[in-house]
């Protein structure tokens, strides 16, 4: 957190911090129970193959879920304010998760169990809809025109590998202090029943948060709110919403080549025991908590759209080099690998990306633009990428098309952030009145950092 900073500020920061942790806690402890225990707690009569698309399908209603949670959060974000609906969302998500740790199984309640976890799913993808761009926004605004946007925005981006390493490491010590019949009968849930602790120390940070200094003074110069904030700015500023959605794809797609993927192939080759992927996944992980605060700072001192390109530039160099290196069979190459482009390069894009595409949407849509932006470029982008990865390389039996993909989508991201331009508020006497209420309805002046 940064030094000499007023109370409020740590408070807006660490309640960011802990929001963005529990929404990657989430997501990694809800896809390892997936593939390591819903098959036989709530899919028992199936055959395995079936049992785990079962639970991978249900994996997937929270991707489905979460581009309507962002178009809700978002809505009211813009209409009633940041803090009330992170109060909301997050307190939804804490019921949903701990739902979760203590659903029965389906020995005991039949189909009513598999269908209590959708439903708990569903509840999870309407909440973290919203949560990513609530957490980021409760962070960049709390100071108009500030020249940290960089630091403070790399703050929330610190919960992408907090969280992976959290739900890693509860489920590995759950795992490696119980019998299988054990973890099976109740193991599993200790990691969904501990992210309500996130929950409960969260809540409380976000009790004591008042709303954002810049969404307040902007409020304060228009009529009223915009009657929909989303259907606004998609009229008003459709290029920067789909640019906006390609400036993620890039990262996206090469972090889930590398962390979901790379175990996949690296089993499927034969080239080493997939541990080591899960080993250089966390290794990556613990070395981005430490690189994505740094890179922020490196943010507000070169620009946030400048180390955003740089970020992607190493990135294309990791990807590029992935493969070559898995393909030495060295585990030592591997984690090194994994290390630079999870854990450096994709944090040197991840570090500004929040405070960047804040720039992008005017205060009274912003929540909105970057919530529904950040979640289909989730879709479009890491989504479908292991999907794509597998085909490719069924399709071609060689991973240099693996890395083509991963170069295209590293490019059209390059393409996206170079060609973005960010809002710029008014400060003639108009600016009092709502942008809905201009005759010109792309009156927003727009200039380029």
């Amino acid at each position: 957190m940064p030094k000499n900073s007023d109370p409020r500020l740590r408070r807006a920061l660490q309640a960011s911090l802990f929001g963005s942790t529990l929404e990657f806690y989430d997501y990694i402890i809800f896809g390892l129970a997936a593939a390591l225990v819903f098959p036989k707690v709530f899919f028992p009569h199936s055959s395995p193959t079936a049992g785990l698309l079962s639970a991978f399908a249900t994996f997937a209603v929270g991707f489905v879920a979460r581009p309507i949670g962002a178009v809700i959060a978002g809505h009211f974000g813009d209409r009633i304010g940041r803090r009330r609906v992170l109060l909301i969302t997050l307190f939804a998500m804490g019921v949903a998760t701990g739902g979760i740790g203590l659903l029965p199984t389906y020995d005991q309640v039949g189909l009513w169990a598999p269908a209590l976890l959708v439903v708990c799913r569903i509840v999870q993808g309407l909440s973290l809809g919203g949560e990513w761009s609530g957490s980021v926004l409760l962070a960049v605004e709390q100071t108009s025109g500030s020249r940290r946007k960089g630091l403070f925005g790399s703050i929330p981006q610190v919960g992408d590998p907090l969280g992976l390493l959290l739900a890693n490491g509860a489920f590995a010590i759950v795992k490696a202090t119980t019998s299988d019949e054990a973890f099976l009968a109740w193991g599993w849930r200790v990691p969904f029943l501990l992210g309500l602790v996130i929950v409960a120390v969260g809540m409380w940070l976000r009790l004591r948060v008042t709303e954002t200094p810049e969404f307040e003074e902007r409020m304060a110069t228009v009529s009223e709110p915009l009657k929909r904030p989303l259907v606004t700015l998609l009229r008003e500023q459709p290029r920067n919403f789909v640019l906006s959605m390609g400036c993620r794809l890039g990262n996206d797609v090469a972090f889930y080549i590398v962390t979901v993927f790379a175990i996949t192939y690296v089993t499927h080759e034969n080239l080493m025991d997939g541990s080591v992927v899960l080993i250089a996944t966390m290794a990556a992980a613990g070395v981005g908590v430490i690189v994505t605060p740094l890179m922020g700072v490196v943010a507000d001192r070169i620009g946030l759209r400048k180390l955003a390109i740089c970020g992607l530039l190493a990135l294309g160099v990791g990807v590029a080099a992935y493969f070559p290196l898995l393909n030495a069979g060295q585990p030592v190459l591997a984690i090194a690998a994994a290390v630079f482009t999870s854990g450096i390069a994709a944090k040197a894009f991840w570090a500004p990306y929040a405070g960047f595409m804040s720039t992008l949407f005017p205060p009274e849509m912003r929540f909105s633009g970057m919530s529904f932006s950040f979640q289909l470029a989730g879709i479009v982008g890491g989504g479908i990428a292991p999907f794509v990865a597998v085909s490719l390389l069924e399709f071609t039996g060689s991973s240099w098309a693996i890395t083509v993909y991963g170069l295209i989508a590293i490019a059209i991201s390059l393409a996206c952030v170079a060609a973005v331009r960010p809002y710029v508020q008014q400060s003639s006497a108009d600016s009092n009145t709502h942008p809905k209420d201009s005759p010109n309805q792309n009156a927003h002046p727009i200039v380029k950092k």
